[in-house]
């Protein structure tokens, strides 16, 4: 299985540092969500926010943003963040299945949420 990590160093940190920028997250608090407003989309963690230029990138921020990320690099070519974001998303989907199984039978809250920080440290390495 591929990892978040890899395949961002492969799709984004690839390209050559004039074509992306970098973006600092907030605090993940469990309850992510995109939104747009009349001024754009937003990516929400608790109420601190992001501002994103299309939904693409608020997306491809909340990857990142609920595998624990601080920052992350972002591709300036809309048409190119088109591209790499539905594979990223089907990583990260299979990672949090993958997670969760593995997650199933531990009842302690804290326990689990330490388990699940370690492993998204891992794979976004």
């Amino acid at each position: 299985m591929r990892t978040i990590g890899k395949y961002y160093k492969k799709t984004v940190l690839s390209i050559p540092e004039e074509n992306r920028r970098k973006v600092e997250l907030p605090v993940n608090w469990d309850n992510s969500k995109i939104e747009q407003d009349l001024f754009g989309w937003k990516l929400y963690s608790g109420k601190e926010y992001v501002e994103c230029r299309s939904e693409e990138e608020a997306r491809f921020l909340k990857v990142f943003l609920d595998s624990d990320v601080r920052e992350v690099y972002v591709p300036n070519d809309d048409n190119y963040l088109k591209e790499i974001l539905p594979p990223l998303e089907n990583i990260k989907t299979k990672s949090d299945e993958t997670t969760d199984d593995f997650l199933y039978g531990v009842v302690n809250r804290q326990l689990k949420a330490r388990i699940r920080h370690e492993v998204f440290m891992e794979i976004t390495k």
